[in-house]
C-alpha cells in the first residue's frame, strides 16, 4: 500500500487558483508531501508565489493562461470563492477541481447560499432579497430597524456589509441595483463556532472538533480550540456540517461558520469550501492540519485518525497589531506564521499566531 501511494504522488503537480495566504499554506503542505504546485493569480506580489514551482501571473479569465495552468496541473483546487465560474468550468473540462463547483457556486452568492441551507431544513438568519431601495425600507420595517445589508457577491472580512441600527439606513440609495443585495436579520448569539469537515472520495466524512471564534467589524480576530460548548451542541454542530458537506458534493474540505444562540440552537452563518482562517489552529494543535487533509484527499492519500495534542488560541496578525510578532518570537509555546504580503495595512490579514497550552 505504501509503495502504491508513493508511486501515485511521484511527479504530481497541484494547481492552485489564488495565491493568497491560504494558497501559500496549501502549497507548503503539498511540498512537504512531495507534490509540486502551479499557482495562478493576477497579483504579481501574491504571497503563495514564494512557494510555487510554477507561476502563472494572469487574470482568471485569460483562456491562454488557463490552458497553461491546466497543462501543468494534475489536480486543481482553489483558495477563495471569487473566481469566475466560467473559468472553473473551462478548467473542469480537462482537470478535476476540488472540493468541487457546486459548493463554490452557492458560496459565491449569499442569497443562493442562504436559500440552499434553508431548503435543507437547517436554520439560518432571516434573509430577504433586495431588488430596489423600497425593498430596503420595507425590510428594515419588518426587522424593527435593526439588520445587516450585505452585497450578494464579493464580500469577505466585513467588506460589502452595512450594519443598520435604529432604522438608520446608509446613504446608498443610488447604489441599490437589482439582485445585488440581501438583508439579514441580526442574530442574538452567545457564541460563534466553526466546524471543518473532511470528505474523502468514497464519501466518508470526518469533522475536526468545533472551535470558537471572535469577530470585530466582520474580521476574525481570534479562534479558540476547543470551543466551550456542551457535547450535545458539539455533536449537533458536526451533524449539520456533515449534512451540508454531503449536500454540496464536497470532496476535500469545507468550513461551516455557525452561531449558537441562548437556547443552544445552531444557526448556520456561512460556508467556505476551502481551508478557513478559523482552522489555522489545526497546524499545531493536532496531527494533521486542514491544509494537509485537503492535499491528502486530492491525491488519494490516507487520512489518519485525528489526534489533538494541545489546546490552542489562534490570533490573527493584522496591520494594526503587527508588532505582536516581535513579542511572540521569544515565547516557546507560540508558533508564528507570517504570510509575506507586500504591504502592511489596517484590517489586512498578514499572519497568525498559534498559542499552545
Amino acid at each position: 500500500m505504501k509503495n502504491n501511494v508513493t508511486k501515485n504522488i511521484t511527479n504530481k503537480t497541484l494547481g492552485i487558483l489564488g495565491a493568497g495566504q491560504l494558497g501559500k499554506m496549501i502549497a507548503m503542505e503539498a511540498s512537504r508531501l512531495g507534490i509540486k504546485t502551479c499557482i495562478l493569480d493576477p497579483n504579481k506580489s501574491a504571497p503563495a508565489f514564494q512557494n510555487a514551482n510554477i507561476i502563472v501571473n494572469s487574470e482568471y479569465t485569460n483562456k491562454k493562461s488557463l490552458e497553461q495552468f491546466v497543462k501543468h496541473s494534475d489536480k486543481v483546487t482553489y483558495e477563495f470563492e471569487n473566481i469566475p465560474l466560467e473559468s472553473l468550468s473551462f478548467i473542469e473540462k480537462n482537470s478535476q477541481i476540488f472540493p468541487g463547483l457546486k459548493a463554490l457556486k452557492h458560496s459565491q452568492d449569499r442569497l443562493l447560499e442562504k436559500e440552499f441551507i434553508s431548503n435543507l431544513g437547517i436554520s439560518v438568519a432571516p434573509f430577504y432579497q433586495i431588488k430596489n431601495y423600497v425593498d430596503v425600507k420595507n425590510t428594515i420595517e419588518k426587522l424593527k430597524g435593526t439588520a445587516i445589508l450585505k452585497t450578494r457577491k464579493f464580500g469577505y472580512d466585513g467588506k460589502g456589509q452595512y450594519v443598520i441600527k435604529k432604522y438608520n439606513i446608509p446613504n446608498i440609495k443610488n447604489n441599490i441595483e437589482k439582485n445585488k443585495y440581501i438583508i439579514e436579520g441580526v442574530i442574538k448569539f452567545k457564541k460563534e463556532i466553526s466546524v471543518i469537515v473532511i470528505v474523502k472520495k468514497d464519501g466518508s466524512a470526518v469533522c475536526y472538533e468545533p472551535s470558537e471564534n471572535k469577530h470585530i467589524n466582520g474580521i476574525l480576530r481570534e479562534t479558540v480550540f476547543p470551543a466551550k460548548i456542551s457535547t450535545k451542541v458539539k455533536n449537533k454542530a458536526k451533524a449539520i456540517a456533515v449534512k451540508l458537506a454531503r449536500s454540496l458534493n464536497i470532496v476535500g474540505i469545507i468550513a461551516i461558520e455557525m452561531f449558537v444562540d441562548k437556547s443552544n440552537e445552531i444557526i448556520v452563518n456561512e460556508i467556505a469550501p476551502r481551508p478557513h482562517n478559523s482552522g489555522h489552529w489545526t497546524m499545531d494543535a493536532c496531527n494533521i492540519s486542514q491544509f494537509e487533509a485537503l492535499v491528502r484527499v486530492i491525491f488519494d492519500m490516507p487520512i489518519p485518525h485525528i489526534k489533538y495534542y494541545h489546546k490552542c488560541k489562534m490570533i490573527n496578525i493584522l496591520g494594526e497589531n503587527y508588532n505582536v510578532i516581535e513579542k511572540s518570537l521569544y515565547k516557546k509555546n507560540q508558533k508564528i506564521y507570517v504570510y509575506g504580503k507586500d504591504q502592511i495595512k489596517e484590517g489586512r490579514k498578514l499572519g497568525h499566531i498559534n498559542i499552545l497550552s
